[in-house]
C-alpha cells in the first residue's frame, strides 16, 4: 500500500472539506479577542505573545474581515503540521505508523476541528513544536551542527506563538540529559547559540513586559499557577481530566494514558532512542499542566502538545496489539466515538442537530427566563450566532445620532468587547472594567473620552447594569434599557441590552479600574535600569555571606593593589591544559590566546571611556557592599569579565574536555565582580558578551586562514 499516497488524499480532502466550512461559522469568543490583537500590533499582548495576530493581520489584509480570513491561516497551518507530523514519524518508525498517527491526529477533536479550524495560538504552537521535533530527529541522526540554529529559529516562533513553547528547550535538555551517547552535545558551541538564538526572537515579548511593568508575565503565572499558596484538590483534578477526555475522546483518551505509560517503560527497560525522544517532547507538558491541575483549575487544551507528540507513540501501538482480537474491536469503538464527535460538534454548530433538552431534566426543561429556555441558554454553540444582526443594530443606533452626539461603544467584559468589536470591525470599542484586561493597554487614554456619550452593551451571559457598576456621576445621564433579541431557528437564544449613558467623566471611575492607572508606557531604558539595580542589590546585599566573603575577600584584596589575582588563576590553570593537551602547537595557541585577550581589552578600554559610566559605588555610596577596592567610574563594560569569557571560550574551543572548567571559571568571575561591589550586572552581561565573540570570531578566522 502506498502509504504516502494516501497520506497527501487525506491531507488534501480533509483541508479542502475544512475550508468549505470556516466561513460559515461565526467567530468564537476567544478568536475575535485574536482578531482585535490584528487591530493592536504590538511587541506581545497582555494575555499572550504576538504570533497569533500578526498572523491573523496578515490573512484580513488579503480576505478582509470575515470569518474566512480569520480561520484561514489555521487551516493552512494544520496542513503542513500535518505533513511534518507524517515525516517525523516516518523517521521515528515507517509510513505505515506515520499515515495511521495522521489518521488518529484527524479524529482527535482537540487537534481534528479545534485545533485545525478554530484561530488560536496553539495553532502556530503546534506546527513550530513538530518543527522542532523534526529538526532535533535530524540532528540526533545526522549530528550536523547546524541544525541547532534552525532549532533556536522554530523554538523561539514556538515562544512568540503561546508560552508553552519555553517547554521545547526543557525537552532537548532531559533528552540530551538521559542519552549519554549525546551529552557530547553539551561541550559544543551549537546547542547555546541556538538557544540564544531563540531568545532573541522572543525578545519582542520581553521588552513589551518592561514597559507593561511585566504585566503578561505576571497575567500567566498566576493564572497558570494561582493567586494563592497550592492546596491539593481531587475535584479540580478530576473535572481537569474530564475535560482533557472529552477533547480527546473518552476511549481514546484511555489509549492515551496507556500509551504515556507503555512509552516510559519502554524508555527505561529497552533504552530506546525513539521512545526516550517521544516521552521527553510528550511528558513535560503532560506532566506540569496536570500537576497544576491538582491545585488549579486549567483548561483542557493547555496540554495539548503533550497529546500531539503522543500520538505518535498511541499509532504504534496500535499497530503493534492490531493482531489482538479485543484491541481491535476497542479501537473500533474508540476511533468512531471520536469520529461521531468531530462530525455531531460541526453539524450541530451549522444546523443545530442535537436535541439539547432531551437530556435534561424536567425541572429544568420548564425553566424560561426573559422568553429564553434553558435547553437554548446552556447550549454553548449559540455563542457563535446573532453577531451580524448585532453589529447591524449598532450602526442603525449610531446612525439614529448626529455626528456631535454620536456614541462611542463599550461594555465592561473584555470577551464581549471583542465580540463586539469583530461585527463592528469599522468602529472602535471600549472595555472600561474593573479587572485588569488587554484592553486596559489599549486604551490607556480614557481622559480623550470625556464629556462624550457612550453607548453600553451586555447581554444574557454578560448582564451588568452601568448605573451600578459605574456609579451614578461617572455619566450624567442613563437611559432606559433597551433589548434587542436573537433567534436561531426560530427559537429565542439570547438577548443583548443597549443603554444610552450621557456625558462620561472618567475621573469619576472608582480607583480599582486599572486603565485609569495605565496612562504611559515605561520608558525601557529606565525600566532596565531599574533592573539593572535590582539584581545588584539581590547579589550585593541580599547574597552577602561570610562563606562568600571568605573566597572574595583576597581576590579584592588583590584588585585594590592592581593585581588581578582571579585571571592570574584562571590564566595558569589555562596555560597548564593547553601545554599538557597542545604541545605540538603550542607555542602558537599561546600567541593566538593573547591576541583573544588584547583585542577584547582594546575593545572594552574604548567602551568604558566612550559611556563613562559610574561604579555602583558612586550611584549607592555607603549602601554598596565592598570588600576592599574601592572604585567610582569607568563601570561599563566589565573588563575583569571580559578578560576571563575571553580565555575560558578560547580554550572551551581548543580543549574542550574541560570545558565544566571553563565554565565555571567564568560564571564565577562574572559573579565576583557584582558580589564586590565593582560592577552592576549589566557591566558583566556586556563584557561576558565581547569575551565570547571576540574569541570565536578570531580563532575561527585564524583556523580559516590555517586551512
Amino acid at each position: 500500500m502506498n502509504y504516502k499516497l494516501w497520506f497527501w488524499i487525506v491531507n488534501v480532502a480533509t483541508t479542502l472539506l475544512r475550508l468549505l466550512i470556516i466561513g460559515k461559522i461565526g467567530l468564537t469568543i476567544d478568536e475575535a479577542h485574536y482578531w482585535v490583537y490584528s487591530k493592536f500590533l504590538d511587541f506581545s499582548y497582555f494575555d499572550h505573545p504576538p504570533l497569533i495576530g500578526y498572523i491573523i493581520k496578515a490573512s484580513t489584509l488579503i480576505f478582509g474581515n470575515t470569518e474566512f480570513a480569520v480561520r484561514f491561516p489555521t487551516v493552512l497551518i494544520f496542513f503542513f503540521a500535518i505533513w511534518i507530523f507524517f515525516i517525523c514519524v516516518k523517521k521515528l518508525y515507517n509510513e505505515r505508523t506515520a499515515f495511521v498517527g495522521v489518521l488518529l491526529l484527524n479524529v482527535l477533536p482537540v487537534f481534528s476541528f479545534l485545533g485545525s479550524v478554530i484561530a488560536v495560538p496553539d495553532s502556530p504552537l503546534a506546527l513550530f513544536w513538530l518543527l522542532s521535533l523534526l529538526i532535533f530527529i535530524i540532528i540526533i541522526e545526522t549530528n550536523n551542527k547546524k541544525y541547532w540554529y534552525l532549532l533556536g529559529i522554530t523554538t523561539g516562533l514556538a515562544m512568540l506563538s503561546k508560552y508553552n513553547g519555553v517547554l521545547i528547550p526543557l525537552s532537548v535538555f532531559l533528552f540530551l540529559i538521559f542519552s549519554p551517547k549525546q551529552r557530547f552535545w553539551f561541550k559544543n558551541k551549537e546547542p547555546y547559540f541556538g538557544l540564544v538564538l531563540s531568545a532573541v526572537i522572543f525578545l519582542p515579548v520581553i521588552i513589551w513586559n518592561i514597559e507593561n511593568s511585566w504585566a503578561s508575565f505576571g497575567f500567566q503565572l498566576n493564572h497558570g499557577f494561582g493567586h494563592s499558596l497550592p492546596k491539593f484538590s481531587l475535584t479540580l483534578f478530576g473535572r481537569s481530566i474530564g475535560a482533557q477526555a472529552g477533547y480527546i475522546s473518552p476511549l481514546l483518551f484511555l489509549m492515551f494514558i496507556i500509551a504515556a505509560f507503555l512509552c516510559v517503560k519502554e524508555t527505561y527497560k529497552k533504552k530506546d532512542r525513539t521512545t526516550l525522544i517521544i516521552s521527553c517532547f510528550s511528558l513535560p507538558a503532560l506532566l506540569l499542566f496536570n500537576a497544576i491541575a491538582t491545585f488549579n483549575e486549567i483548561l483542557p487544551h493547555w496540554p495539548a502538545m503533550g497529546y500531539l507528540v503522543l500520538s505518535i507513540y498511541a499509532a504504534h501501538l496500535t499497530l503493534k496489539f492490531w493482531h489482538i482480537k479485543w484491541f481491535r474491536f476497542y479501537s473500533y469503538a474508540a476511533w468512531g466515538l471520536a469520529l461521531l464527535m468531530i462530525i455531531i460538534v460541526p453539524l450541530h454548530v451549522l444546523y443545530g442537530i442535537i436535541p439539547v433538552e432531551k437530556f435534561m431534566p424536567k425541572d429544568k426543561l420548564e425553566k424560561i427566563e426573559h422568553g429564553i429556555s434553558e435547553s437554548e441558554r446552556i447550549d454553548l454553540t449559540n455563542e457563535v450566532y446573532g453577531w451580524k444582526e448585532v453589529g447591524n443594530e449598532i450602526r442603525r443606533i449610531l446612525n439614529s445620532y448626529s455626528k456631535e452626539e454620536r456614541p462611542f461603544i463599550f461594555t465592561y467584559k473584555s470577551y464581549l468587547a471583542s465580540e463586539l468589536s469583530a461585527c463592528v470591525p469599522e468602529l472602535r470599542v471600549f472595555c472600561i472594567s474593573d479587572k485588569i484586561n488587554a484592553y486596559d493597554f489599549w486604551q490607556r487614554a480614557l481622559k480623550k473620552l470625556k464629556n462624550k456619550n457612550g453607548l453600553y452593551i451586555c447581554n444574557d451571559y454578560f448582564f451588568s447594569d452601568p448605573k451600578n457598576r459605574y456609579g451614578a456621576d461617572v455619566f450624567s445621564l442613563y437611559t432606559e434599557i433597551e433589548e434587542f433579541p436573537i433567534y436561531r431557528n426560530g427559537k429565542k437564544i439570547k438577548n443583548f441590552y443597549f443603554i444610552f449613558c450621557k456625558s462620561f467623566n472618567p475621573s469619576k471611575l472608582p480607583q480599582s479600574y486599572a486603565a485609569i492607572n495605565l496612562e504611559t508606557k515605561k520608558d525601557l531604558r529606565q525600566e532596565l535600569l531599574k533592573f539593572d539595580h535590582f539584581v545588584f542589590k539581590f547579589i550585593n546585599s541580599n547574597l552577602k555571606s561570610k562563606f562568600l566573603d571568605f573566597f572574595a575577600a583576597p581576590i579584592s584584596y588583590c584588585d585594590e593593589k592592581n593585581f588581578n589575582l582571579s585571571f592570574f588563576i584562571i590564566l595558569t590553570i589555562c596555560i597548564f591544559i593547553l601545554w599538557k593537551n597542545k604541545k605540538e602547537h603550542f607555542w602558537t595557541n599561546l600567541a593566538l590566546m593573547a591576541s583573544v585577550m588584547a583585542v577584547g581589552a582594546v575593545i572594552v578600554h574604548f567602551l568604558k571611556h566612550y559611556f563613562e559610566r559610574p561604579r555602583p559605588l558612586e550611584v549607592f555610596g555607603e549602601n554598596t557592599n565592598i570588600l576592599f577596592e574601592k572604585i567610582y567610574t569607568l563601570s561599563f563594560p566589565s573588563g575583569h569579565t571580559e578578560l576571563a569569557f575571553s580565555l575560558c571560550t578560547f580554550m572551551f574551543i581548543m580543549v574542550k574536555k574541560y570545558w565544566y572548567l571553563y565554565i565555571l571559571f567564568a560564571f564565577s568571575s562574572g559573579f565576583y565582580r557584582i558580589y564586590s561591589g565593582s560592577h552592576f550586572p549589566s557591566d558583566v552581561l556586556v563584557g561576558a558578551l565581547i569575551g565570547v565573540l571576540c574569541a570565536y570570531i578570531i580563532v575561527t578566522l585564524f583556523s580559516q586562514r590555517g586551512k
